[in-house]
């Protein structure tokens, strides 16, 4: 009877562990196939849980010329990118690899399109406009990363796995003791 309780016990926590095992995207800016009308030199991904500083991810056209990105930052389950220079109007795909605090290995892909008009292109290449959107763009940053921490912790508040967990293993030790208890 012991050797049941015991493996009954190891079974709840192992599939326990593996129910969080994994770290997904959970959104991104730009977003799957999002087109994009503003000029873009940022891209952001929130992922539903940490992952390591080893995490990172590369940038392309969809004819596949690489787009350098000067700096990945990660903070949390964030993780943003930069570029020199605006992206030119056409079509990207963001391939990302990330290694979650579990320490699996995650990849992934999403595509998205720049179409910025003339007009835009013209008006926000003047310093004063840069400054505002980059202002904009390390607000929006800044919001996203709170918002993100608050989901994942409300997430974690409120997982009924936990509870179902603690009383299948106090049903499975009422059991055993009292089948323990008729024996005798």
């Amino acid at each position: 009877m012991k050797k049941i309780l015991l493996a009954t016990f190891v079974f709840v926590f192992a599939t326990a562990t593996n129910a969080f095992a994994h770290t997904h995207l959970g959104s991104s800016t730009p977003e799957e196939g999002q087109v994009v009308t503003e000029q873009l030199s940022e891209i952001t991904l929130n992922f539903e849980g940490k992952i390591e500083q080893s995490s990172s991810f590369e940038l392309s056209t969809m004819e596949g010329q690489s787009i350098s990105i000067e700096e990945i930052t990660i903070n949390e389950g964030i993780m943003t990118g930069t570029v020199a220079n605006p992206l030119e109007n056409g079509e990207y795909q963001v391939e990302w690899s990330i290694i979650g605090a579990d320490g699996h290995l995650m990849e992934g892909e999403y595509s998205f399109t720049v179409n910025v008009p003339e007009s835009n292109t013209a008006s926000e290449s003047s310093d004063e406009t840069e400054q505002e959107t980059t202002q904009e763009m390390a607000q929006n940053n800044e919001q996203a990363t709170s918002e993100q921490v608050e989901e994942t912790e409300e997430r974690e508040k409120t997982s009924p796995l936990i509870p179902v967990i603690i009383i299948v293993l106090l049903a499975v030790i009422i059991g055993s003791f009292l089948v323990m208890r008729r024996k005798k």
